[in-house]
């Protein structure tokens, strides 16, 4: 049993199909990252798996619980941590968690000690009796991390839980799934940013268009597409637009051209500009995936590769 099993699940719209046939596991104590541009499915598949929607086809299991036949055992058993969370501005951190306590219907012993120990695990037991309408959007991320494990969930749902947040705020957000992990929680984080999925996850799933294109761990994936992404990169001080040969695409890094290919071009490279002048060298994580999208033009501000752990 994994405590996060998907088996071709699917959501219609009208006649489009915003997720796919879409399948997979996540093991015990696994970050599994779900990674996508905006309008990729992300996002439904989450509501799916927290059944805030319905599937038109598939299945889903939490805990081995069906959350079609056992709605309410696969639920309990899920923490979702998602953008903007949403709390009462008026009342303060330890008011808005003794409400969700009491949704979840916490004995007033457990739920005691269950807002201590979630509002000191996120950082908050000193701003407790503040208001949430004067947190920061950090600070209110936080309290929903807390909110998410108050009633110790088993599995847990990340859906852009960093957008919006200064670097901070983000940095004390992946300290947080970091220690979550080391608790032998399942974590599902699906985000459209490398930087961040990279950084936290065991495996990665890459959407597109609501289907899964691939699945695995960063260096797999990189590592299935060698020998037919090539990277070079061509020391010559300008930018330039003929290669002599044709590319996927290129652009100019401080003095050298940097080119992707589809194909073998490194002989045709030399030929043109000389053995010094050319490297053969191996594409990022971000190149493959963008890659696989169908766009092979890397974004700037990407956090760089560390690969897998």
């Amino acid at each position: 049993m994994f405590p996060i099993e998907v088996e071709d699940l699917t959501k219609v719209y009208g006649t489009r199909a915003v997720v796919d046939r879409v399948t997979f596991c996540v093991p015990q104590g696994h970050v599994f990252g779900l990674l996508g541009p905006n309008g990729s499915g992300k996002t439904t598949i989450i509501k799916l798996l927290t059944g805030l929607i319905r599937p038109s086809g598939g299945r889903v299991r939490v805990m081995g619980n069906d959350l079609a036949r056992r709605p309410l055992q696969a639920k309990a058993a899920l923490g979702h941590v998602y953008s903007g969370m949403a709390f009462y501005p008026h009342l303060s951190a330890l008011e808005n968690l003794t409400f969700f306590g009491r949704l979840y219907r916490l004995k007033h012993s457990v739920l005691r000690q269950r807002l201590a120990e979630t509002l000191h695990f996120v950082g908050l037991w000193d701003e407790r009796k503040k208001r949430v309408g004067a947190y920061s959007q950090g600070m209110r991320q936080r309290l929903g991390i807390a909110r998410a494990i108050l009633h110790e969930p088993r599995v847990l749902l990340f859906d852009e839980a960093t957008s919006g947040i200064d670097v901070q705020g983000v940095n004390a957000i992946r300290e947080l799934v970091y220690h979550l992990r080391t608790l032998d929680k399942t974590i599902l984080i699906a985000s459209h940013q490398l930087g961040e999925i990279e950084l936290l996850s065991d495996s990665i799933g890459l959407l597109k268009a609501g289907r899964l294109v691939s699945v695995g761990t960063p260096e797999g994936i990189k590592a299935s597409l060698r020998g037919i992404l090539r990277k070079y990169v061509v020391r010559v001080p300008r930018p330039l637009d003929d290669f002599g040969v044709a590319v996927a695409n290129h652009w100019f890094v401080k003095d050298s051209n940097i080119v992707i290919a589809g194909e073998d071009i490194g002989s045709a490279l030399v030929e043109r500009f000389g053995a010094q002048a050319v490297q053969t060298v191996d594409a990022t994580l971000e190149e493959v995936f963008l890659w696989m999208l169908g766009d092979a033009q890397p974004h700037r501000e990407t956090t760089p590769s560390r690969g897998s752990r």
